[in-house]
């Protein structure tokens, strides 16, 4: 993935761009200068800033350009962040094609842009006099006016007369007359058939003793124990993903009005978790993760595993 090309086209189209680990890019205007033989015009450089405010709209742009997760594109980018300090540490550079530099300065890092980066705003865009808009509208009106073609009548449909489709009247009454039938002939059955219980075999004492020794013996000997874990456990289940803090602690204030209580967890500097506590038993424990996916619309939930 083509980290610094991204970076490159978000600072142009934002005129910012922050880079966690790096600092704040920012486009700024030199004012014209006269350098004592000639007027030099204003330009634009990159400079780096203290300032700037911690978000995830760099990774999200990247997410969007490359199709992949916003989580994958953080580590990618917190990835070229950590290579970039150690090459800068090292007293390597790290270069944005066609925009400039990062070096490392008594400590801090610094931008240098490229001498031949020329970067020119979108203009503004302009509103036509509503006077001359109103006339251009007019004009094409007058025409149309003027070339109407004469309306001729149309001529009446001819009124169509109600006929019956005598197929589907015959087809009816056909199958009316056999549901008849066939009610017929179930009725009749039912009331005159006769209704015959099988006697039951009857069995000596110890001849049917001897029977059902022998069956339970059958049933014991092809009998298989399946040991059912009855206890109720306690499970921490994951109902948020969060790429940050602040995201994160939302929504978990959000459930805390609803009743939901959850706990914060943070995994590494780009997952924050919310975790729920559920009291069940193992094999119940598909039912409940179901459960959860509809209540806090999370479909990833698994078991947390410290």
């Amino acid at each position: 993935m083509e980290i610094t090309k991204y970076i490159g086209l978000y600072l142009l189209k934002n005129h910012f761009c922050y880079i966690h680990g790096l600092g704040n890019l920012e486009l700024q205007k030199r004012p014209v200068i006269h350098d004592g033989k000639s007027l030099l015009g204003a330009s634009w450089e990159v400079v780096v800033t203290q300032g700037g405010s911690i978000d995830d709209n760099l990774a999200n742009f990247i997410a969007t350009n490359e199709q992949v997760s916003i989580a994958k594109a953080s580590n990618d980018l917190r990835d070229y962040s950590i290579q970039t300090r150690k090459d800068l540490a090292a007293g390597k550079t790290s270069t944005i094609e066609g925009i400039g530099k990062f070096i490392e300065e008594n400590g801090r890092v610094k931008f240098i842009t490229d001498e031949h980066f020329n970067f020119t705003p979108g203009g503004l865009p302009t509103i036509k006099n509503s006077r001359q808009l109103e006339e251009q509208i007019a004009k094409p009106a007058k025409i149309a006016n003027t070339q109407q073609p004469v309306a001729v009548a149309a001529e009446p449909e001819p009124t169509k007369r109600n006929t019956i489709n005598w197929s589907r009247v015959i087809l009816g009454g056909i199958v009316l007359i056999i549901l008849a039938a066939s009610i017929f002939v179930i009725f009749y059955y039912l009331k005159h058939s006769p209704h015959r219980v099988a006697p039951a075999p009857v069995i000596d004492s110890p001849q049917k003793n001897n029977i059902l020794d022998t069956a339970h013996k059958k049933i014991d000997s092809n009998a298989v124990a399946f040991p059912i874990d009855t206890n109720v456990n306690t499970y921490k289940m994951i109902v948020g993903d969060y790429p940050t803090m602040s995201k994160a602690e939302s929504e978990r204030r959000r459930l805390k009005t609803i009743g939901e209580s959850v706990d914060l967890i943070v995994k590494d500097s780009v997952n924050y978790l919310l975790l729920a506590t559920v009291n069940c038993k193992a094999i119940d424990t598909n039912v409940v993760k179901d459960t959860l996916v509809h209540k806090f619309n999370f479909k990833d939930i698994i078991i947390y595993k410290q």
